[in-house]
């Protein structure tokens, strides 16, 4: 039973339309866009004050301790489904059951994440490639880090919240504010001499103010949801694995796919290994998340917008973003492959520059089928029809695995970095335009065409100018290539919009546009308003 029928002030506020859309995917790339500035500065200096084994056994141990985040069991996205669904229904009863039941496990899955904790700190990092020098501080580490963990998982609740309520530009402001202040702290605690449990510690308190300002927003915006533990029961459990468990398993494929290859390393090669690797394997992240800044918003658009939309609006939908996703990961997947190893020696110092930048070149080779197939799963998340997706990429993480596996004996690092990339071209080829027909009904020539072949075919222009600036203008400082990167993008913008777009998007974006600079003129008071008699009188 529904506990309003009618909505609130608040609601109507909360209710997103296409401009909450555009909002939520520009504060998603703008709060990326700021963690990806201060983390590039910021690395450097860690790496030189804590040197390749202590930065290697700082991402070693976050590795480890990233599979406690599996706790997680797909519960958040479960919430900002359901919560997205039951509030565009006013069914704030139905809302407030299943964010209880997930306070509840959260509560007991995090628990189970600090003792997990002290089990790893007590039996595996002696088993790792760490100096035993490292050994007492690592363990600290990994202990300071499952509470951490602990703490973000019961934070899911809450973070789960204003997500399904899509104010994404709240979540990125706070997210904007810790990394800043976080960084801060960090080149403070390393200046003052402190190594890696200084970090964890700091790492500790920012993932705490995270949870309390998750809090105080999700009360605010939705006082009608109540989050009581005795309002948990069993119906709520059911109905948040019923669509959790398969999301459960698609984040354990994708912690095979991208957090076990650090651990790889640390396991067969000396841990100052896992150094080089992380450096062009972070740039690669980084890369992702300006994609994911799309994805994530059509999760929970989807779900509201599930009982309106048709399957050709669905289709049109997903075309496009897809479209969207690959026009915005070329330039950069192409300059990694293409300048990757410049791009590290000018970042990070020459030492790294040709084996890093190998790794880099390497793994940006996923990125460039990868970004189309993860906005169109960000909508089928929303859709709730992600089951299909969980065996292919548990296939992937495990094949991923062992490949990583058989090729670190046999080529190092580069074999770890084969090792993902194999695996992940297959399933971007092979199993995607034949799950979207199945969903949502897109033929995969029609599909390849759209989210590939479009974009590819835009953005030969930039490759070649690219490799041309590359060839023949070598850059001396980041400076320059920066501004290198700059003259080329336009190449970029101008094949897009020829190749990309058809001609009511053209129309669309040129009236915006228009529309844009004619009220920035207005509010300046360049353009005289008719019969406004106050106009330039003097």
């Amino acid at each position: 039973m529904s506990a309003q029928t009618t909505e609130t002030p608040q609601q109507s506020r909360t209710r997103p339309g296409t401009s909450a859309v555009v909002r939520n995917v520009f504060s998603n790339w703008g709060s990326y866009l700021i963690a990806i500035g201060v983390n590039f500065f910021i690395s450097p200096y860690v790496v030189r004050h804590l040197g390749n084994t202590g930065y290697g056994v700082w991402t070693l141990i976050l590795a480890l301790t990233g599979y406690l985040g599996l706790l997680d069991l797909g519960i958040r996205g479960a919430v900002t489904r359901y919560v997205a669904r039951f509030h565009a229904q006013n069914d704030h009863n139905k809302a407030a059951n299943v964010a209880s039941s997930a306070m509840l496990l959260f509560s007991a899955f995090g628990l189970l994440a600090v003792l997990s904790s002290f089990l790893l700190a007590a039996v595996a990092i002696h088993r790792m490639n760490i100096p035993p020098q490292y050994w007492m501080a690592a363990r600290i580490v990994v202990i300071l880090t499952g509470i951490s963990v602990a703490i973000s998982l019961v934070n899911g609740v809450f973070g789960g919240i204003l997500v399904g309520l899509q104010r994404f530009d709240l979540t990125n402001s706070i997210e904007t504010a810790m990394n800043v202040l976080r960084a801060g702290a960090v080149a403070l605690a390393l200046h003052w001499g402190f190594g890696i449990v200084a970090l964890a510690l700091i790492q500790l308190g920012f993932t705490l103010a995270r949870w309390l300002a998750n809090v105080y927003l999700a009360q605010r915006l939705y006082p009608a949801l109540r989050i009581q533990l005795g309002a948990a029961d069993l119906a709520g459990v059911k109905l948040i694995f019923s669509y959790g468990a398969f999301s459960f398993l698609i984040h354990v494929s994708a912690s095979l796919i991208y957090a076990s290859d650090n651990v790889v390393i640390g396991a067969y090669l000396p841990v100052s290994a896992v150094t080089f690797y992380a450096i062009g394997g972070n740039l690669v992240e980084y890369a992702r998340a300006l994609v994911s800044g799309i994805s994530q918003t059509m999760t929970p658009l989807a779900s509201s917008m599930e009982v309106r939309t048709g399957e050709t609006q669905m289709q049109r939908i997903v075309l496009f973003s897809s479209r969207a996703g690959t026009m915005v990961m070329l330039p950069v997947a192409l300059t990694f492959i293409l300048r990757g190893s410049s791009f590290v020696g000018l970042w990070m110092g020459a030492q790294y520059a040709e084996l890093s930048g190998q790794v880099l070149r390497i793994l940006s080779i996923t990125l460039l089928l990868w970004a189309a197939n993860a906005v169109t799963a960000g909508s089928l998340l929303g859709l709730s029809k992600h089951r299909p997706i969980v065996p292919a990429t548990v296939i992937e993480g495990l094949c991923n695995l062992a490949l990583s596996v058989f090729l670190v004996k046999r080529m190092g690092i580069l074999g770890v970095a084969w090792g993902t990339v194999v695996p992940s071209v297959a399933a971007q080829l092979m199993f995607w335009p034949w799950y979207i027909r199945r969903t949502v009904g897109i033929h995969p020539v029609a599909y390849f065409k759209s989210a590939w072949l479009r974009p590819a075919t835009a953005i030969i222009p930039f490759a070649l100018g690219s490799y041309a600036l590359e060839r023949f203008w070598t850059a001396h400082n980041l400076a320059v290539f920066f501004l290198q990167v700059a003259l080329a993008l336009p190449l970029a913008v101008i094949g897009y919009w020829v190749v990309c777009l058809d001609h009511g998007q053209k129309a669309n974006y040129s009236r915006n546009v228009a529309s844009m600079v004619g009220a920035s003129l207005l509010r300046r008071g360049s353009i005289a308003i008719p019969g406004d008699k106050t106009q330039n009188r003097e």
